[in-house]
């Protein structure tokens, strides 16, 4: 990032925008992924987000103005102070009334709060680095600003303190570095796999010793090292289990890329970080000069995966921007109506603005529009921009019907094609839940989703009545309780209705144990891998499905009788039903034939149930109460 001398910028009023408002603050933030040149949301949904960098650092929130200014609100390491400010520029910039539609951060974890502190040093040195104010300062600071950003319908794209050396090569002393940096946050208990979090792996990389010795930047000899660089760190923190997306800088200040289309960093979620600005590739401040640039630089990786630009401004000549150009006319002269032109045509393009001072007149959470509203510097139009972007290509609620208590599902898996079930029909917490070739009929192998909210839900049996529940790597069933995470799971479409399954407190995936086929082998949790078919499962309806005889062929023992018991178990005409002392009379008694078909169902208002009706045999006697269950077996003489 460079820093500009001072900003000279006007305090004037909001432009007013008669474009729908859209409470975006406090929107749930749906993982996302990628899927081949696209950021994809759980519900296949193509994502294009639009933000802005924030740097918390004095220099950055205000103090460029001058220490002494009423732009700058805070230094000396006051986390509190930082805070507000930050907060209060998140608040501001996601206010739809006020016509900001932002939905992502840039957050760079500033030097300032990971060096020893001294006389100020250039933001590629890092010989002050302590990695205990990282750890210290990751916590108190870039976690709360994660935490807002959430509650604020934000995305952040998280990216390490500082910049890259003129140069750099494998294994030198910035990569050891970066190495540090990333195995403390891939593996931050926050951080690691957050819905809402993403990783750009370095900022500005210039030069690179190539795979033939020479230094450079545009070789395919320094494509090949860049992916030796880089290469290491993903797989580093994919070995942590974290699953982010991952953002690759290029070489040249993060201006060129064309070479990775040969040497492309291998795995999931890997998309591409780049940087804009009217000087780069020797000028691009008109139409001809800035697509021909992009034709060479930036599209032949954008048709192979996602981009997203985290840094551009531009603004004519007097306001003191790092980028001095005009808006311009897309098609025509000027450099920003023909970025957001390109950039929108290649329709898999995400990007911010440099600061919050692009936007916000000396970057004051309470300022007018930056450089007086003067249409041919950024913050006027991408203001516009945005909230135009706000209608589409948003994360967004999947168009089938989402599943309800009404509906219950077998749920089999790709691999195997068999069904997830619960071990022995039983009703014991910490019951195993297993794979078993499928059987519509059987209620262990019958399941409910039942959402929470925030893309959230849980899977309960319709044997028990109990939920799944991860546990030391594991899914069990215990009693159902919504405000553990550990039952909660939220789901990916793959493709062909299939899904994977995210357990919310491990970010993991139910699979299949060691992708066996064998009926009994256990469902367990592992790091999420949408390519993998033992994580896959398909949910199939089964509204009118009834209860088959192999759920009434288990050991009476197996039945809780401690709240609801029925006796004898063998009658010509009257059982008699326990009730518990706080009951309400909003039991429900079905009782099943060994068919499993339902030939009784009553209101539960007194403790006697008379079955003269029924003819002679063995039947299933279920009895639910809210969300409990209870199953006995009776025969009819």
């Amino acid at each position: 990032m460079k820093k500009a001398s001072k900003f000279i910028l006007l305090l004037i009023f909001v432009m007013s925008l008669s474009l729908e408002m859209m409470a975006w603050p406090g929107m749930p933030l749906p993982r996302l992924h990628v899927n081949g040149r696209q950021l994809n949301d759980p519900c296949g949904n193509n994502v294009i987000l639009h933000g802005v960098a924030i740097t918390p650092s004095p220099w950055f929130n205000g103090c460029q103005y001058g220490f002494s200014s009423s732009y700058c609100t805070w230094d000396n390491y006051d986390v509190e102070g930082c805070l507000d400010y930050n907060f209060r520029v998140m608040d501001r910039l996601t206010n739809t009334a006020d016509g900001w539609h932002l939905n992502y951060i840039r957050l760079h974890i500033d030097p300032y709060w990971t060096n020893d502190p001294g006389e100020p040093i250039h933001e590629n040195d890092i010989s002050r680095f302590n990695y205990n104010r990282l750890v210290k300062y990751t916590d108190e600071v870039i976690i709360p600003l994660m935490e807002h950003a959430k509650q604020r319908g934000l995305y952040v794209i998280l990216r390490p303190p500082g910049v890259c050396p003129q140069r750099i090569s494998q294994n030198d002393a910035y990569y050891n570095y970066l190495e540090t940096v990333w195995d403390f946050l891939s593996s931050h208990s926050y951080i690691k796999n957050a819905d809402h979090v993403m990783f750009e792996l370095a900022n500005e990389p210039v030069n690179i010793l190539g795979v033939n010795g020479n230094w450079g930047s545009v070789g395919d000899e320094h494509f090949a090292a860049l992916k030796n660089y880089f290469q290491p760190l993903v797989d580093m923190i994919r070995n942590n289990g974290a699953n982010n997306i991952c953002w690759i800088p290029g070489s040249g200040w993060q201006s060129h890329y064309q070479g990775y289309v040969n040497h492309r960093i291998t795995g999931d979620n890997i998309g591409y970080a780049v940087h804009i600005y009217p000087a780069y590739w020797g000028g691009v401040r008109n139409y001809t000069a800035f697509q021909a640039a992009w034709n060479t630089n930036v599209k032949p990786i954008a048709d192979l995966a996602p981009i997203v630009i985290t840094e551009t401004d531009w603004a004519p000549e007097g306001y003191d921007t790092f980028g001095t150009a005009t808006t311009g006319t897309a098609g025509g002269d000027g450099f920003g109506a023909n970025f957001n032109h390109i950039t929108y045509m290649s329709g898999n393009v995400s990007w911010n603005v440099l600061a919050p001072d692009n936007l916000l007149d000396h970057g004051d959470p309470d300022g007018g529009t930056a450089y007086n509203g003067d249409w041919e510097a950024c913050a006027a139009p991408v203001k516009h921009w945005f909230a135009g972007f706000a209608q589409e290509n948003v994360p967004s609620s999947c168009s089938s019907t989402p599943p309800s208590d009404d509906d219950f599902y077998t749920m089999t898996n790709r691999l195997t094609n068999k069904c997830i079930q619960l071990q022995d029909g039983s009703y014991s917490n910490y019951a195993n839940i297993i794979q078993a070739d499928c059987n519509s009929s059987y209620w262990s192998q019958q399941w409910t989703l039942s959402n929470i909210g925030d893309g959230y839900f849980l899977i309960k049996s319709k044997k028990s009545g109990k939920c799944m529940r991860a546990v030391d790597g594991n899914i069990v069933q215990y009693d159902c309780e919504e405000g553990y995470w550990s039952e909660m799971f939220s789901r990916e479409a793959t493709s062909d209705g299939y899904y994977i399954y995210i357990n919310r407190s491990t970010n993991q995936c139910l699979r299949v144990e060691n992708s066996s086929s064998a009926t009994g082998a256990s469902i367990v949790l592992d790091d999420c891998n949408a390519n993998y078919s033992s994580q896959q499962f398909i949910r199939n309806s089964l509204k009118s499905a009834t209860v088959a005889s192999e759920d009434l062929a288990e050991n009476e023992d197996a039945f809780p009788t401690d709240v609801y018991a029925v006796y004898p178990t063998s009658s010509s005409g009257l059982l008699n039903v326990n009730l518990p002392d706080d009951y309400n009379q909003q039991a429900v008694v079905s009782i099943y034939s060994t068919s499993g078909s339902m030939v009784m169902k009553v209101k539960l208002t007194e403790s006697v149930l008379d079955i003269s009706s029924l003819t002679k045999g063995l039947y299933l006697v279920l009895i639910q109460d809210g969300g409990k269950t209870y199953t006995h077996k009776i025969v009819k003489k």
